[in-house]
């Protein structure tokens, strides 16, 4: 075998075996958490006929997470409505991930650093967690690469320019689709920008100078693109809701992910003189999508800036390559070989065997709140066959809409933020905030059910300290069955029954 076709074959191993990891990380149909569980309601309700494409909007699927919601429902009508229909999606972009983290990082460096990059993205525990959910974010680090790469190819010199107009084009397709996956990815095009002022600055002085009229009314257009969009909203909402995530920032990065970031620096400066523009817009993305996650984004979930991360293991391996071109002239091979079989054989942040489940809550407690809603739910269906016809009150809509296919909406909902209550707002049931308000509406009903979700959850502190005292306790469960460890329990209490 030539060696020109070895590291070919090495992706290939590569890229199957990230496939089959993601894919096992599915295998079990666990329960969904909230979120994955309300995204999959909507597009289950669009297989099923219950809601139509008109009506989406109302129920936030249009203004959420549109393309999320369109993917999964071309799954559902593919492969059957589950859980595992729901996920294969994202199995599938993280594993696109894995031959953009190559092809980006071999031009950055050469094919020694596109594997590293591969290896690194393939098997990072961190990727696992995120593509083996029914969310969007694997497919967000997927599409940054892509764009990336897309950028790679358009600084190369005498490129014509047909292939200029279609790779400007693919990446605002990109740019556009990362926005309707999820509107975190509307920084995708601070991104781009940055590319666009360097690559073209000699030519946009000139075009200026020229034309101050177009100019202005090219500024203009922009400045009304971000007014009319959601990323206005965004940026409004965020400006209002100032935090202090240092704490978070510096668990993460500085204790959790040194061994990344300090080479992913390095790789980013060695990596600038050759494709200035790119790196350029890559540097300037990155610093805002962090200081707007430290400063100004209330949850300091990891998978707000997952496609950071992305970027990071690029880098990374680019880093590595080139120190072993430095260091054993020009066998970048050798070092990228050593680092790879260190992280493996460490096992530190690096899966070393496919797994049923990838925990999301391996570098920050709590980031994702894993409970067995699948079993809880399966409870009431089992013992009370008609519970469509009974009273549930619950603290929040996700997980019901989809377990309990005959009663997605509890008849009130108690959650902290609604103070003075209010309607929900997406089906009107009302929503209230005090322990006043629940026996108010506990009154009214004889008997009924009440979801309490055991942890700092929305629920009022003060009604489900309640429920422990006055009511009765139904069921209990711990956990997810492939999570033990990781404990999110569910309660069920009931008020009434038997009386």
């Amino acid at each position: 075998m030539k060696s020109k076709h070895l590291p070919y074959l090495i992706l290939t191993g590569i890229i199957i075996l990230g496939f089959i990891f993601r894919l096992r990380g599915i295998s079990t149909d666990h329960a969904f958490w909230a979120d994955e569980a309300y995204i999959a309601s909507l597009s289950r309700d669009l297989v099923q006929g219950k809601i139509g494409i008109t009506e989406l909007y109302s129920f936030a699927g249009g203004s959420y997470q549109p393309l999320q919601v369109v993917v999964m429902t071309l799954s559902f009508l593919l492969f059957g409505i589950s859980e595992w229909s729901a996920r294969i999606p994202s199995v599938i972009f993280g594993t696109i991930g894995i031959l953009f983290a190559y092809l980006v990082a071999k031009k950055f460096s050469n094919s020694a650093g596109g594997l590293l990059a591969a290896f690194l993205y393939a098997f990072a525990e961190l990727n696992l967690a995120y593509a083996t959910q029914a969310r969007s974010y694997a497919a967000l680090t997927a599409i940054i690469l892509a764009i990336v790469y897309c950028l790679q190819l358009l600084s190369q010199k005498d490129l014509p320019r047909k292939k200029q107009i279609l790779l400007h084009v693919g990446v605002l397709v990109l740019s556009f689709s990362a926005w309707l996956f999820h509107i975190v990815a509307s920084l995708f095009f601070v991104l781009y920008g940055g590319f666009i002022l360097i690559h073209y600055r000699k030519s946009l002085l000139s075009f200026a100078k020229k034309h101050l009229i177009w100019t202005a009314l090219g500024i203009l257009g922009i400045l009304l693109f971000i007014y009319v969009s959601q990323a206005y909203q965004y940026l409004l909402n965020l400006s209002s809701s100032k935090v202090n995530n240092v704490t978070y920032l510096r668990e993460l990065f500085a204790r959790q992910y040194l061994f990344l970031i300090l080479p992913s620096i390095f790789g980013l400066l060695l990596s600038y003189k050759k494709y200035i523009a790119t790196a350029f817009g890559i540097g300037v993305w990155g610093i805002a999508l962090i200081f707007l996650w430290t400063f100004f984004k209330p949850s300091h979930n990891i998978r707000y800036i997952l496609p950071l991360f992305a970027i990071l293991y690029v880098f990374s391996a680019v880093f590595w390559s080139r120190v072993g071109e430095k260091l054993f002239s020009k066998q970048s091979g050798l070092i990228c070989g050593i680092v790879a079989v260190l992280m493996l054989t460490g096992g530190y942040k690096i899966a070393r065997k496919p797994s049923l489940y990838y925990s999301p809550n391996a570098d920050l407690y709590a980031d994702v709140q894993n409970a067995n809603y699948k079993d809880a739910f399966a409870f009431i269906e089992k013992k009370y066959p008609n519970y469509q016809d009974m009273i549930i009150f619950n603290d929040i809509i996700d997980a019901q809409r989809w377990y309990l296919t005959e009663k997605s909406d509890a008849d009130a909902y108690f959650a902290k933020h609604a103070i003075p209550a209010r309607p929900h707002v997406v089906n009107n049931v009302m929503e209230y905030g005090t322990l006043k308000e629940f026996l108010n509406e506990q009154s009214k009903y004889k008997q009924g059910l009440l979801i309490v979700e055991d942890w700092e959850s929305i629920l009022p502190e003060e009604i489900k300290q309640y429920a422990k005292k006055n009511m009765k306790l139904e069921y209990r469960v711990e956990s997810l069955d492939v999570s033990p460890t990781d404990k999110w329990p569910i309660e069920i209490y009931s008020w009434g029954m038997g009386e």
